[in-house]
Protein backbone atom coordinates (compact mmCIF):
# COMPACT_ATOMS: atom_id res chain seq x y z
CA UNK A 1 0.00 0.00 0.00
CA UNK A 2 1.36 3.80 -0.81
CA UNK A 3 2.94 5.89 2.06
CA UNK A 4 0.53 8.85 2.68
CA UNK A 5 3.11 10.99 2.86
CA UNK A 6 0.96 14.10 3.72
CA UNK A 7 0.04 12.21 6.89
CA UNK A 8 3.67 11.00 7.61
CA UNK A 9 4.60 14.88 7.54
CA UNK A 10 2.17 15.78 9.73
CA UNK A 11 3.55 12.89 12.09
CA UNK A 12 7.28 13.71 11.55
CA UNK A 13 5.79 17.85 12.06
CA UNK A 14 4.64 17.04 15.36
CA UNK A 15 8.02 15.64 16.29
CA UNK A 16 10.05 18.22 14.83
CA UNK A 17 7.77 20.84 17.26
CA UNK A 18 8.50 19.35 19.98
CA UNK A 19 12.59 19.13 19.31
CA UNK A 20 12.09 22.79 18.27
CA UNK A 21 10.32 24.09 21.36
CA UNK A 22 12.24 22.65 24.07
CA UNK A 23 14.09 24.88 26.00
CA UNK A 24 17.99 25.49 24.67
CA UNK A 25 20.72 24.22 26.48
CA UNK A 26 24.46 25.29 26.49
CA UNK A 27 26.19 23.84 23.07
CA UNK A 28 22.47 23.44 22.08
CA UNK A 29 22.37 21.54 18.41
CA UNK A 30 19.66 23.67 18.06
CA UNK A 31 21.77 26.85 17.14
CA UNK A 32 20.69 30.37 15.40
CA UNK A 33 21.06 29.35 11.99
CA UNK A 34 19.73 26.04 12.29
CA UNK A 35 16.47 27.16 13.64
CA UNK A 36 16.15 29.71 11.07
CA UNK A 37 16.42 26.96 8.49
CA UNK A 38 14.34 24.12 10.12
CA UNK A 39 11.74 27.29 10.72
CA UNK A 40 12.12 27.18 6.56
CA UNK A 41 11.11 24.17 6.80
CA UNK A 42 8.10 24.03 8.81
CA UNK A 43 6.88 26.92 6.47
CA UNK A 44 6.59 24.57 3.52
CA UNK A 45 4.68 22.59 5.97
CA UNK A 46 2.35 25.17 6.51
CA UNK A 47 2.04 25.97 3.08
CA UNK A 48 2.00 22.62 1.30
CA UNK A 49 0.19 20.35 3.96
CA UNK A 50 -1.71 22.29 6.62
CA UNK A 51 -1.44 25.50 8.21
CA UNK A 52 -3.46 24.97 11.31
CA UNK A 53 -0.49 25.15 13.79
CA UNK A 54 0.59 28.25 12.34
CA UNK A 55 -0.24 30.43 15.99
CA UNK A 56 1.76 27.86 17.87
CA UNK A 57 4.53 27.82 15.27
CA UNK A 58 4.73 31.78 15.04
CA UNK A 59 4.69 31.88 19.24
CA UNK A 60 7.44 28.91 18.86
CA UNK A 61 9.82 30.66 16.52
CA UNK A 62 9.62 34.58 18.17
CA UNK A 63 10.39 32.77 21.57
CA UNK A 64 13.73 30.56 20.17
CA UNK A 65 14.39 32.96 17.75
CA UNK A 66 15.26 35.39 20.93
CA UNK A 67 16.55 32.69 23.21
CA UNK A 68 19.01 31.74 20.38
CA UNK A 69 20.05 35.12 19.55
CA UNK A 70 20.70 35.26 23.34
CA UNK A 71 22.89 31.81 23.57
CA UNK A 72 25.35 33.67 20.76
CA UNK A 73 25.17 36.93 22.69
CA UNK A 74 23.46 39.08 20.01
CA UNK A 75 23.90 39.81 16.80
CA UNK A 76 27.72 40.72 16.91
CA UNK A 77 28.19 37.39 17.53
CA UNK A 78 26.60 36.05 14.29
CA UNK A 79 28.19 35.09 11.36
CA UNK A 80 26.82 36.79 8.31
CA UNK A 81 25.33 34.02 6.81
CA UNK A 82 23.56 32.80 9.85
CA UNK A 83 21.48 36.29 9.38
CA UNK A 84 21.28 35.43 5.33
CA UNK A 85 19.07 32.18 6.71
CA UNK A 86 17.09 34.60 9.05
CA UNK A 87 16.56 36.85 6.41
CA UNK A 88 14.80 34.10 3.74
CA UNK A 89 12.66 32.18 6.40
CA UNK A 90 11.02 35.58 8.13
CA UNK A 91 10.68 36.96 4.24
CA UNK A 92 8.50 33.75 3.99
CA UNK A 93 6.77 33.94 6.89
CA UNK A 94 5.84 37.44 6.95
CA UNK A 95 4.24 36.86 3.40
CA UNK A 96 2.06 34.69 4.72
CA UNK A 97 -1.48 35.39 5.46
CA UNK A 98 -1.90 32.15 7.80
CA UNK A 99 -0.16 33.64 10.63
CA UNK A 100 -1.65 36.22 13.18
CA UNK A 101 0.56 39.00 13.43
CA UNK A 102 3.39 39.51 11.08
CA UNK A 103 4.89 42.17 12.65
CA UNK A 104 7.94 40.24 14.66
CA UNK A 105 8.65 38.35 11.17
CA UNK A 106 9.12 41.53 9.48
CA UNK A 107 11.31 42.82 12.39
CA UNK A 108 13.48 39.90 12.28
CA UNK A 109 14.26 41.04 8.31
CA UNK A 110 14.84 44.38 8.90
CA UNK A 111 17.45 43.51 11.92
CA UNK A 112 19.01 40.60 10.05
CA UNK A 113 19.23 41.66 6.80
CA UNK A 114 20.56 45.28 7.66
CA UNK A 115 23.57 43.53 9.26
CA UNK A 116 24.42 41.01 6.76
CA UNK A 117 24.23 43.58 3.68
CA UNK A 118 25.87 46.12 5.74
CA UNK A 119 28.58 44.06 7.42
CA UNK A 120 29.23 40.65 4.73
CA UNK A 121 30.17 42.41 1.70
CA UNK A 122 33.11 44.36 3.22
CA UNK A 123 35.22 42.26 5.03
CA UNK A 124 38.20 42.61 2.44
CA UNK A 125 37.45 46.59 2.21
CA UNK A 126 37.39 46.64 6.12
CA UNK A 127 40.33 44.65 6.65
CA UNK A 128 43.26 46.40 8.95
CA UNK A 129 45.88 47.56 6.34
CA UNK A 130 48.93 45.54 6.50
CA UNK A 131 47.30 42.39 8.07
CA UNK A 132 46.41 39.11 5.16
CA UNK A 133 48.26 41.19 2.10
CA UNK A 134 47.97 38.08 -0.10
CA UNK A 135 44.04 37.67 0.72
CA UNK A 136 42.56 39.84 -1.86
CA UNK A 137 39.66 38.44 -3.54
CA UNK A 138 40.09 36.93 -7.00
CA UNK A 139 36.72 38.75 -8.13
CA UNK A 140 34.46 41.78 -6.81
CA UNK A 141 31.19 42.08 -5.15
CA UNK A 142 31.23 38.97 -2.95
CA UNK A 143 30.65 38.51 0.38
CA UNK A 144 32.52 36.71 3.53
CA UNK A 145 30.93 34.73 6.49
CA UNK A 146 32.72 37.07 9.24
CA UNK A 147 35.66 39.81 9.50
CA UNK A 148 38.94 38.63 9.98
CA UNK A 149 41.20 38.84 12.95
CA UNK A 150 42.17 42.63 13.88
CA UNK A 151 39.05 44.64 11.53
CA UNK A 152 38.58 47.69 13.43
CA UNK A 153 34.75 48.37 13.80
CA UNK A 154 32.90 49.99 10.90
CA UNK A 155 32.44 53.80 11.57
CA UNK A 156 29.06 55.87 11.71
CA UNK A 157 27.64 52.21 12.35
CA UNK A 158 25.90 51.05 15.48
CA UNK A 159 26.48 47.11 14.51
CA UNK A 160 29.72 44.72 13.86
CA UNK A 161 30.23 41.08 13.30
CA UNK A 162 32.61 38.36 15.00
CA UNK A 163 36.14 39.33 13.85
CA UNK A 164 37.76 35.90 14.04
CA UNK A 165 39.09 34.52 10.80
CA UNK A 166 42.30 34.03 9.74
CA UNK A 167 41.87 33.66 5.78
CA UNK A 168 45.25 32.10 5.59
CA UNK A 169 45.03 29.53 7.96
CA UNK A 170 42.10 26.25 7.69
CA UNK A 171 38.57 26.55 9.39
CA UNK A 172 35.20 28.12 8.23
CA UNK A 173 35.89 31.66 9.68
CA UNK A 174 36.21 34.87 7.34
CA UNK A 175 36.04 33.04 4.13
CA UNK A 176 34.27 33.21 0.72
CA UNK A 177 32.22 29.88 0.84
CA UNK A 178 29.18 28.95 -1.04
CA UNK A 179 26.63 29.19 1.26
CA UNK A 180 26.77 32.33 2.43
CA UNK A 181 27.03 33.67 -0.91
CA UNK A 182 24.07 31.93 -2.17
CA UNK A 183 21.94 32.80 0.95
CA UNK A 184 23.02 36.55 0.21
CA UNK A 185 21.63 36.20 -3.35
CA UNK A 186 18.25 34.35 -2.02
CA UNK A 187 17.83 37.03 0.27
CA UNK A 188 18.90 40.04 -1.60
CA UNK A 189 16.78 38.69 -4.79
CA UNK A 190 13.57 38.27 -2.52
CA UNK A 191 13.84 41.51 -1.14
CA UNK A 192 14.62 43.27 -4.30
CA UNK A 193 11.06 44.16 -5.49
CA UNK A 194 10.26 46.53 -2.54
CA UNK A 195 13.95 47.81 -2.04
CA UNK A 196 16.52 49.11 -4.50
CA UNK A 197 19.30 48.52 -2.84
CA UNK A 198 18.85 45.13 -2.60
CA UNK A 199 18.28 44.71 -6.53
CA UNK A 200 21.66 46.40 -6.48
CA UNK A 201 23.77 43.41 -4.38
CA UNK A 202 21.65 41.38 -6.18
CA UNK A 203 23.24 42.44 -9.40
CA UNK A 204 26.38 42.46 -8.02
CA UNK A 205 26.31 39.27 -6.09
CA UNK A 206 25.00 37.15 -9.04
CA UNK A 207 27.92 38.59 -11.37
CA UNK A 208 30.09 36.99 -8.47
CA UNK A 209 28.74 33.69 -8.74
CA UNK A 210 28.58 33.91 -12.67
CA UNK A 211 32.13 34.25 -13.03
CA UNK A 212 33.18 32.28 -10.34
CA UNK A 213 31.15 29.51 -12.59
CA UNK A 214 34.13 29.43 -15.24
CA UNK A 215 37.05 31.15 -12.92
CA UNK A 216 40.20 29.28 -13.38
CA UNK A 217 41.82 27.33 -12.00
CA UNK A 218 39.20 25.21 -10.42
CA UNK A 219 36.31 26.70 -11.17
CA UNK A 220 32.91 26.47 -8.71
CA UNK A 221 31.21 24.74 -11.17
CA UNK A 222 32.13 21.10 -11.10
CA UNK A 223 30.87 18.89 -14.16
CA UNK A 224 29.85 15.54 -13.55
CA UNK A 225 30.72 12.51 -15.09
CA UNK A 226 27.91 12.85 -17.95
CA UNK A 227 26.76 15.95 -20.00
CA UNK A 228 24.69 17.84 -18.62
CA UNK A 229 25.18 17.27 -15.19
CA UNK A 230 27.20 19.23 -12.68
CA UNK A 231 27.74 20.54 -9.25
CA UNK A 232 28.78 23.55 -7.19
CA UNK A 233 31.80 23.48 -4.59
CA UNK A 234 32.13 24.47 -1.62
CA UNK A 235 34.30 27.61 -1.74
CA UNK A 236 36.11 29.47 -4.18
CA UNK A 237 39.78 28.30 -4.92
CA UNK A 238 41.80 31.10 -4.73
CA UNK A 239 42.70 34.65 -4.04
CA UNK A 240 43.58 37.40 -6.46
CA UNK A 241 47.10 36.34 -6.63
CA UNK A 242 46.81 32.37 -7.12
CA UNK A 243 47.42 31.06 -4.02
CA UNK A 244 44.35 28.73 -3.19
CA UNK A 245 42.56 29.04 -0.06
CA UNK A 246 43.09 27.26 2.54
CA UNK A 247 40.13 24.10 2.87
CA UNK A 248 39.85 24.22 -0.91
CA UNK A 249 38.86 21.17 -1.98
CA UNK A 250 38.24 20.05 -5.54
CA UNK A 251 36.45 17.12 -4.94
CA UNK A 252 34.21 17.69 -2.38
CA UNK A 253 30.95 19.53 -2.63
CA UNK A 254 27.70 19.76 0.21
CA UNK A 255 24.75 18.91 -0.63
CA UNK A 256 22.38 22.23 0.85
CA UNK A 257 24.64 24.08 -1.61
CA UNK A 258 22.94 22.76 -4.55
CA UNK A 259 19.42 23.21 -3.02
CA UNK A 260 20.99 26.99 -2.29
CA UNK A 261 22.02 27.70 -5.60
CA UNK A 262 18.86 26.02 -7.68
CA UNK A 263 16.39 28.33 -5.54
CA UNK A 264 18.73 31.26 -6.25
CA UNK A 265 18.81 30.63 -10.32
CA UNK A 266 15.13 30.07 -10.20
CA UNK A 267 14.31 33.08 -8.24
CA UNK A 268 16.52 35.02 -10.86
CA UNK A 269 14.70 33.43 -13.72
CA UNK A 270 11.32 34.81 -11.84
CA UNK A 271 12.25 37.64 -9.91
CA UNK A 272 15.09 39.74 -12.02
CA UNK A 273 13.70 40.53 -15.01
CA UNK A 274 16.44 38.75 -17.03
CA UNK A 275 16.71 38.19 -20.93
CA UNK A 276 15.44 35.16 -22.87
CA UNK A 277 19.05 34.46 -23.23
CA UNK A 278 20.11 34.19 -19.87
CA UNK A 279 16.84 32.82 -18.73
CA UNK A 280 17.73 29.91 -20.60
CA UNK A 281 21.62 30.17 -19.19
CA UNK A 282 19.68 29.90 -16.25
CA UNK A 283 17.39 26.92 -16.66
CA UNK A 284 20.36 24.90 -17.75
CA UNK A 285 22.33 25.35 -14.94
CA UNK A 286 19.45 24.94 -12.88
CA UNK A 287 18.87 21.09 -14.47
CA UNK A 288 22.30 20.34 -14.52
CA UNK A 289 22.30 20.84 -10.93
CA UNK A 290 18.98 18.64 -10.43
CA UNK A 291 20.47 15.85 -12.49
CA UNK A 292 24.54 16.46 -10.75
CA UNK A 293 22.66 15.63 -7.36
CA UNK A 294 21.05 12.34 -8.88
CA UNK A 295 23.72 11.40 -9.85
CA UNK A 296 26.53 12.65 -7.43
CA UNK A 297 25.00 12.65 -4.18
CA UNK A 298 22.96 9.31 -3.78
CA UNK A 299 23.76 5.95 -2.61
CA UNK A 300 21.42 3.73 -3.82
CA UNK A 301 18.93 6.17 -4.22
CA UNK A 302 18.95 7.70 -1.41
CA UNK A 303 20.55 11.46 -0.68
CA UNK A 304 23.61 11.92 1.12
CA UNK A 305 24.59 15.43 2.94
CA UNK A 306 27.64 15.29 1.10
CA UNK A 307 30.03 13.70 -1.26
CA UNK A 308 31.79 10.74 -0.40
CA UNK A 309 34.83 12.53 -2.20
CA UNK A 310 36.92 14.59 0.35
CA UNK A 311 35.59 15.42 3.85
CA UNK A 312 32.99 17.83 5.51
CA UNK A 313 34.93 20.94 7.44
CA UNK A 314 32.31 20.32 9.36
CA UNK A 315 29.60 17.11 9.80
CA UNK A 316 27.68 18.55 12.19
CA UNK A 317 26.01 21.28 10.42
CA UNK A 318 26.83 19.99 7.27
CA UNK A 319 24.41 17.06 8.34
CA UNK A 320 21.44 19.35 7.01
CA UNK A 321 22.08 19.46 3.88
CA UNK A 322 19.56 16.98 2.75
CA UNK A 323 16.81 18.44 3.75
CA UNK A 324 18.02 22.09 2.10
CA UNK A 325 18.10 20.32 -1.23
CA UNK A 326 14.80 18.85 -0.67
CA UNK A 327 13.35 22.32 0.26
CA UNK A 328 14.59 23.98 -2.63
CA UNK A 329 13.68 21.35 -5.31
CA UNK A 330 9.81 21.58 -3.93
CA UNK A 331 10.38 25.68 -4.98
CA UNK A 332 12.25 24.67 -8.21
CA UNK A 333 9.02 22.09 -8.92
CA UNK A 334 6.47 25.16 -7.54
CA UNK A 335 8.04 28.12 -9.49
CA UNK A 336 9.42 27.01 -12.65
CA UNK A 337 7.31 24.83 -15.20
CA UNK A 338 10.40 23.34 -17.08
CA UNK A 339 12.18 22.27 -13.89
CA UNK A 340 9.19 20.13 -12.99
CA UNK A 341 9.48 19.00 -16.65
CA UNK A 342 12.70 17.38 -15.56
CA UNK A 343 11.85 16.11 -11.75
CA UNK A 344 8.69 14.38 -12.90
CA UNK A 345 10.56 11.97 -14.76
CA UNK A 346 10.27 8.85 -13.51
CA UNK A 347 13.87 8.14 -12.67
CA UNK A 348 13.24 10.91 -10.48
CA UNK A 349 10.24 10.27 -9.26
CA UNK A 350 11.81 6.91 -8.21
CA UNK A 351 14.72 9.21 -6.21
CA UNK A 352 12.39 11.56 -4.32
CA UNK A 353 10.06 8.30 -3.56
CA UNK A 354 13.01 6.24 -1.95
CA UNK A 355 13.77 9.29 -0.01
CA UNK A 356 10.45 10.38 1.29
CA UNK A 357 9.91 6.31 2.24
CA UNK A 358 13.09 6.34 3.95
CA UNK A 359 11.87 9.30 6.26
CA UNK A 360 8.25 7.63 6.42
CA UNK A 361 9.89 4.45 7.60
CA UNK A 362 12.30 5.95 10.70
CA UNK A 363 10.69 6.46 13.85
CA UNK A 364 10.11 10.20 14.91
CA UNK A 365 10.66 9.46 18.19
CA UNK A 366 14.91 9.40 19.32
CA UNK A 367 15.79 10.95 16.02
CA UNK A 368 17.81 14.42 15.88
CA UNK A 369 16.77 17.75 15.92
CA UNK A 370 18.41 17.57 12.39
CA UNK A 371 16.99 14.46 11.42
CA UNK A 372 13.56 15.56 12.04
CA UNK A 373 14.34 18.45 9.94
CA UNK A 374 15.80 16.50 6.91
CA UNK A 375 13.06 14.39 7.35
CA UNK A 376 10.28 16.58 7.09
CA UNK A 377 11.99 18.28 4.65
CA UNK A 378 11.61 15.17 1.83
CA UNK A 379 7.87 14.23 3.18
CA UNK A 380 6.45 17.72 2.35
CA UNK A 381 8.35 17.72 -1.14
CA UNK A 382 7.33 14.54 -1.73
CA UNK A 383 3.32 15.06 -0.72
CA UNK A 384 3.39 18.16 -3.05
CA UNK A 385 5.60 16.36 -5.99
CA UNK A 386 3.95 12.82 -6.41
CA UNK A 387 0.78 13.57 -4.84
Amino acid sequence: MPIDYSQEAITKFGALMGSYAAPLVPNDQRSYWKLANSFDTILDFLIFVKHDDAPKVAKMVNTQYAASLKAIKGYHNAWFDDLGWWTIAANRAEEQDFFPDIQPFSEIVTNCWSRFTGNAPFVWERHAQGTFPNCQPAVDHGVWNGYWEGTPDPPGKNWKGPKSGDPTSPGLEGIQNTVTNCVYLISAQRLAANDPNAKVVATNEYAFLSTWFSEQPNPLWWPGSFEGRSLVRERVSHFSNGDETPDFQLNWAWTGDQGLMLGALVDRIRLMGVSPTEGADLLERAKQIVLGVEESLADNLLLRSYTKTGSPPDSENYDTGKGVFWRYLLHAWVFNSDLQTVINQQDYKDFLTANADDAANRPSTGQTFDQLTNDLSVLVAASYILK
